[in-house]
């Protein structure tokens, strides 16, 4: 082939060059911006995954249609307005591990809703031209000319808080530590003289979940390090309990706690209950893969304190050592304390379960308090009366309801649902007519009268479920001030005696010396006796003015032994009747973090 026949072919091939040159200039063109696309979608989903986490979820609505909201404005925040064809959707779940979790493949896993749903889901699709240039397939096969992208992204922001519920526990004074002394002395087996302001001290400082299991561990208990269940689960004594939190206070260098004296006045108690758990105290409710971040949480000291003594008492009636009463007449005195159910402190997730339940809740003590008195009513030997006044106090409930979590110079707002215990009241009264007039000393020649409000009681303070709101602007407002929810039927134990009269039955018994127990007329006046008496008990049941007569020559002694013995008593046990106060003792808001 000549030359002249060869001239031109490099052009054909320069040519064809040229134009693979620019489909590959195309290709690349195309890739990279569906590449900028795809992680343009993926950066909106990604932050409307977290800030819909930081204001959904754990930290705040729960809702379908408030996550849907978080997730929209932030998506148009970030340029992100689905248009036709385009989706976006904001879904509330959990995150788990797959089944083969523990081993090298194991990875996360998205469940719509669950128990704990703490995490939020976004996915996003957006249609692209598939490509700017030239669509090759379009050309051949109709296929479209557009590309579906999608994204997903999966965050949680975890918020944990916790409460305590009770009251009194913070007015110590030097008026009432003599009876806190006793209480305690009476719960852990001990004699207890410590002054207002160890009590103060204790009731002012927390101690660590992580550092109480520390000493634990130290002590020879039974535990993993850094495992809140294996520390809930430990079998311990109750002196171990508390001498590991002493020995927590030490190491973190609490202020204002006297921790030689309380050691050496905890040294030698003895309780009913050989072992415990801390799992009775403190309830923890958190996802598996953030459960071990409430180590971190705190726990008041006295409340610890108090806890372990009544959960070492559980089921156990316990006597109070007898107090200096303001009572005139008063001849003798008997305090027995059955604890029914010891209090619980409660941290982790807000809100309910699926089943309506409430995730975190704490509870108040749960008690029988037994007061009998031996009283002469009017100082002249003539005229004595037993009573026995039975307290009965069901537990009050403080729930974790919301976490608002703040941002910056902004607080975190937690709300809380509570409810104070239902109470109710017992009075039997043996009154003793002109005593000492009988043949034996002490027994009377007339009639005894008994006054009783029946077996079931008398019921008061019932229980309503009121909403609480804590501020915390920094960890320096933990543990918070305390709040108070009120039954609206009156507070008091007071108010629960006022009410007695309305149920109180009275009942005559014949003395038998006077009746069947006469010579010769015997036969003839016993059964005439029981029918005055029958008619007797009839007629003044039914006299409101001989009922006011007999309650109230009772009512200032009973309101005497309510005010200056049990309701004392109760508010340091963490009660008051018709009240229940509330602390929030711990507060975890970490930042939102990407799961998937």
């Amino acid at each position: 082939m000549g030359r002249e026949r060869q001239r031109g072919a490099i052009g054909v091939m320069a040519a064809g060059t040229l134009l693979l040159a620019l489909i590959c200039l195309a290709l690349v063109i195309d890739t990279g911006r569906l590449y900028f696309e795809q992680r343009k979608l993926q950066r909106v989903a990604d932050m409307a995954a977290l800030e819909a986490a930081t204001q959904g979820g754990m930290c705040g609505s729960q809702l379908a249609g408030d996550i849907q909201g978080f997730v929209t404005s932030s998506a148009a925040k970030n340029g992100f307005v689905p248009g036709t064809g385009d989706t976006l959707a904001g879904t509330l779940g959990s995150v788990s591990f797959d089944a083969t979790y523990g081993g090298a493949e194991s990875r996360r896993v998205f469940s719509v809703g669950g128990e704990l749903a703490d995490s939020v889901r976004v996915q996003a699709t957006h249609n692209v031209p598939s490509s700017l240039v030239l669509n090759v397939a379009s050309l051949f096969s109709g296929a479209s000319t557009t590309a579906v992208l999608s994204a997903q992204a999966v965050a949680r922001r975890p918020a944990l808080a916790g409460i305590s519920a009770g009251s009194g526990l913070l007015s110590l004074d030097s008026s009432n530590s003599p009876l806190l002394n006793a209480l305690l002395g009476g719960l852990l087996g001990t004699s207890l003289n410590l002054d207002v302001v160890t009590y103060q001290g204790i009731a002012g400082a927390n101690v660590s979940l992580l550092a109480l299991s520390q000493q634990l561990k130290t002590a020879g208990v039974d535990l993993e390090l850094g495992k809140i269940d294996s520390l809930l689960g430990a079998n311990v004594t109750a002196a171990q309990l508390l001498q590991a939190m002493l020995n927590a206070a030490d190491s973190s260098q609490l202020a204002g706690v006297n921790t030689a004296l309380l050691r050496t006045a905890l040294a030698t108690i003895n309780v009913p209950t050989a072992q415990l758990t801390l799992g009775q105290i403190l309830s923890v409710v958190a996802p598996d893969s953030v459960r071990d971040t409430a180590l971190s949480a705190g726990v008041n000291m006295l409340d610890l304190l108090m806890a372990t003594a009544l959960v070492a008492n559980k089921s156990h009636a316990v006597t109070v050592p007898a107090q200096t009463l303001n009572i005139p007449g008063l001849l003798s005195q008997t305090l027995r304390l059955t604890i029914i159910s010891p209090p619980q402190i409660a941290i982790g997730y807000p809100g309910k379960n699926s089943n309506g339940s409430w995730r975190t809740q704490a509870t108040s003590t749960q008690v029988s308090l037994d007061a009998k008195v031996g009283v002469d009513l009017l100082n002249l030997g003539l005229v004595k009366a037993d009573i026995d006044l039975k307290v009965d106090i069901a537990k009050g409930t403080a729930a974790l309801n919301t976490i608002q979590c703040g941002g910056v110079g902004k607080p975190v707002t937690v709300t809380v649902a509570a409810a104070p215990g239902l109470a109710s009241l017992t009075l039997n009264a043996d009154v003793d007519l002109l005593a000492g007039t009988g043949p034996n000393s002490g027994t009377s020649n007339f009639q005894t009268v008994s006054i009783s409000n029946g077996t079931q009681g008398t019921q008061f303070a019932a229980g309503g479920e009121q909403s609480l709101t804590f501020n915390v602007a920094s960890p320096a407002d933990l543990p918070s001030p305390v709040q108070r929810v009120q039954s609206p039927l009156g507070a008091s134990l007071a108010s629960g005696v006022a009410s007695l009269a309305q149920n109180l039955k009275i009942n005559l018994n014949p003395i038998p010396s006077l009746t069947c127990d006469l010579p010769l007329v015997g036969w003839l006046l016993c059964p005439l006796g029981k029918l005055v008496n029958g008619v007797s008990n009839t007629l003044i049941n039914s006299i409101p003015g001989v009922q006011n007569l007999l309650t109230g020559a009772l009512a200032s002694v009973v309101n005497l032994l309510a005010t200056s013995l049990i309701d004392p008593l109760l508010k340091l046990l963490g009660i008051q009747t018709g009240i229940l106060d509330v602390r929030l003792i711990d507060l975890q808001t970490g930042g939102a973090e990407l799961l998937i």
